[in-house]
C-alpha cells in the first residue's frame, strides 16, 4: 500500500505568508502572538515566590487605617502584577511580546530585580549582616518550560490568521 500527499496548498499557503507577511496588520500577528504566549504567562504565575503562605504581618507599630493592628494583608504582589505587553517589533520581527511584572505606580515591578537576580550581603554601620536575597530567577524558568510549545502555537495560530486574513483581503487566487 502506497501513501501519498498533495502538498500543494500547503506550498501555496507558505509562498503568500512570505510574500504577503509585511501587509498583514500587526493586530493580527499580535493577536496570536497574545494567545500562544498565554502558556508561558500561567507559568511564570506559578514560578512567582510568594511569601510565607502567602501572608505578611501587618507591623503594629505602622498599621494601616482601617485595619487592625494584628491583621494579615495579602501577600503575593508580584504575582498578582504580572502581565502581558505588546510592543512594537523590530524590523526583522513579527510581533514581539513581554511578560514580566508592571511597573506602573503602584505596582511592584521596581522590586522584581531583586527577585531575579538576588542582592549582595549587607552589614550595618557596626558591621552586622542584614542578609541577602538568593537569586530566584522565575521568569527565566517559565521561559525555558514554554517556549518550544509557545512556537509551536505561535506558527499553528499565526497560519491560521493570515489564511482568514487572506481570503478576506487579497485577491482570488493568490492563496
Amino acid at each position: 500500500m502506497k501513501v501519498t500527499f498533495d502538498t500543494g496548498q500547503i506550498d501555496k499557503l507558505g509562498e503568500a505568508m512570505k510574500r504577503y507577511a509585511g501587509i498583514m496588520p500587526t493586530n493580527i500577528a499580535n493577536s496570536a502572538l497574545r494567545k500562544a504566549t498565554r502558556p508561558m504567562y500561567r507559568a511564570a504565575q506559578a514560578e512567582v515566590p510568594v511569601s510565607k503562605g502567602g501572608q505578611t504581618r501587618t507591623s503594629l507599630r505602622y498599621r494601616k487605617r482601617g485595619k487592625a493592628a494584628d491583621s494579615f494583608s495579602q501577600g503575593g504582589a508580584t504575582r498578582r502584577d504580572l502581565r502581558v505587553k505588546t510592543v512594537t517589533p523590530k524590523s526583522n520581527e513579527v510581533g514581539r511580546i513581554l511578560i514580566g511584572v508592571s511597573k506602573r505606580s503602584g505596582k511592584v515591578g521596581w522590586r522584581t530585580i531583586f527577585i531575579t537576580h538576588g542582592t549582595k550581603m549587607r552589614k550595618t554601620k557596626k558591621g552586622r549582616n542584614t542578609g541577602r536575597t538568593q537569586a530566584n530567577n522565575f521568569l527565566q524558568r517559565a521561559y525555558d518550560q514554554t517556549i518550544g510549545p509557545a512556537r509551536i502555537a505561535f506558527t499553528r495560530i499565526y497560519r491560521e490568521a493570515f489564511s482568514r486574513w487572506a481570503k478576506t483581503n487579497l485577491p482570488q487566487g493568490k492563496i
